[in-house]
């Protein structure tokens, strides 16, 4: 019985996957699916929940003994007007399952067998948020959906037949730069693999063999490229015509794309998404947002293979379209990790409106806005990191790099931003500048920072994912609805 809900689960999977070896026409690689009516997705959305519930049930003892506690029995769930009888699933969850029965843990329907039969791939989160991380299993059937479902979105960049890319991500065991590699390569795209090499070689490989795709965090692309500079070469007249970036916010933070696009010359798009859910991705932008003049810029989300939800981080329930809410994804396409109401904890902003490039899936408002457990309250006032990003990245008289403290000093919380100086103003006096960027900040937070101005070039450069911000105060837990 297990052996046909796991066939019937691939083969609802293999029957949605529209043309599957190219695109329907210049701007979009699946019509059918990607500029689908708000009923056809729900019919899509119902006939797979419905099935990736049934597969969980008959095989993750860890998913049926969570669904059995929740009063539900294994035909409970029909279609999506009964997703919200699903409880959601926590990080936390998974790593005492795992912590029980190692290594793997028992909430994946993957069997030993089907891994060592038709196994792909080891993947795990960084384990920076446990003593170990999470691990995960996914096999061949999950790597050819990977790659289709990659390609439309790295079509909808703007990515085509005739681009190179280099992918300056470690190839290690993240899971989204191997999706972005193997969906390149589906799609008939060279890529350069720069993920073991030195910033100076990268740049040697950008000069001579021309690669016109960038991928790299948005950290990265400005490291990179100030190195091209100290090197004399120029980012800007390189063959780079788009950077995709990843692991960090990009895309959405509007000082730094507007930076990024300057140093390179180039369309800055985002790719999201996180290991537990898989990584297709879950959203990406399109050349129309990217473009855009008239507000920030929102990513698509592939509903057709992801539910995404917008909750209250207290009550979990939905809230209103336009409210920020935190993000809970359920997967519909994954053999190894079919997971339903997964809590990524991430803040979005969901619009359904129809983008100007066609596609009618849902879109996240400014893209990820940071996780909720990253959420800062201070004197009152309720921002994310990307705030601050921002609001110093706006002053070109300001260098990429920053460093933000946050402390209590008698009972007060003081903030203390560290800048260095660029181009010009890295000769003059640093009082100026220090003022710039206490007004700058005063303007977007609302309160006064402290600023500390320091030589050029002195703050460490962040290579991958960077972490410009240091709260030493008691951890408390804020929410913006409040």
């Amino acid at each position: 019985m297990t052996e046909d809900i796991r066939e019937q689960w691939r083969d609802l999977v293999r029957r949605n996957c529209l043309r599957y070896d190219g695109p329907a026409d210049g701007s979009c690689w699946v019509p059918e699916l990607e500029r689908a009516g708000r009923q056809q997705i729900h019919d899509i959305q119902s006939e797979k929940l419905s099935l990736a519930y049934r597969y969980l049930w008959q095989c993750s003892s860890f998913y049926r003994k969570k669904f059995e506690e929740a009063g539900l029995g294994p035909e409970s769930i029909r279609g999506l007007e009964d997703l919200s009888r699903i409880p959601p699933t926590h990080r936390e969850e998974w790593l005492e399952d795992q912590r029980q029965n190692p290594p793997w843990g028992t909430f994946s329907p993957l069997r030993h067998e089907d891994w060592l039969q038709r196994g792909w791939m080891f993947f795990s989160t960084s384990g920076t948020t446990a003593a170990f991380p999470r691990v995960f299993r996914h096999t061949t059937f999950d790597r050819d959906i990977w790659t289709y479902l990659g390609a439309r979105g790295l079509y909808s960049m703007g990515i085509r037949r005739g681009d190179i890319s280099i992918n300056c991500f470690s190839y290690g065991t993240s899971v989204a730069f191997w999706g972005m590699h193997y969906s390149l390569s589906h799609m008939g795209v060279p890529v350069i693999s720069g993920g073991g090499a030195s910033t100076e070689r990268r740049a040697m490989l950008i000069e001579n063999y021309k690669p016109t795709v960038l991928m790299c965090t948005p950290s990265y692309s400005l490291y990179l490229g100030r190195a091209m500079q100290e090197a004399g070469m120029s980012p800007r007249d390189s063959s780079i015509r788009l950077v995709v970036a990843s692991g960090e916010p990009g895309a959405g933070v509007p000082a730094t794309k507007r930076r990024v696009e300057e140093l390179w010359g180039a369309e800055m798009h985002d790719h999201f998404g996180c290991t537990e859910v898989a990584m297709p991705p879950l959203g990406y932008t399109c050349e129309f947002q990217v473009r855009r003049q008239d507000g920030p810029v929102e990513t698509h989300i592939m509903e057709d293979v992801y539910i995404a939800e917008a909750l209250h981080p207290d009550t979990f329930e939905p809230v209103p379209e336009g409210t920020p809410g935190i993000l809970v994804v359920s997967n519909l396409y994954s053999e190894a990790q079919p997971i339903l109401r997964y809590v990524m904890g991430d803040w979005i902003t969901i619009t359904t409106a129809p983008c100007g490039c066609g596609k009618t899936h849902k879109r996240a408002v400014g893209g990820l806005r940071g996780r909720h457990d990253k959420l800062i309250k201070i004197r009152g006032l309720m921002f994310f990191p990307a705030v601050i990003e921002d609001a110093i990245r706006c002053l070109p008289e300001v260098g990429d790099e920053f460093r933000v403290v946050i402390d209590r000093v008698d009972d007060m919380d003081q903030v203390v931003a560290t800048v260095e100086p660029s181009g010009p103003w890295i000769d003059r006096d640093a009082k100026e500048l220090r003022a710039r960027v206490a007004r700058a900040l005063k303007g977007s937070l609302g309160i006064r920072v402290d600023v500390d101005v320091v030589s050029a070039g002195s703050l460490a450069r962040a290579e991958f994912k960077a972490d410009r911000l240091s709260d030493r105060r008691p951890k408390l837990a804020v929410n913006p609805s409040q």
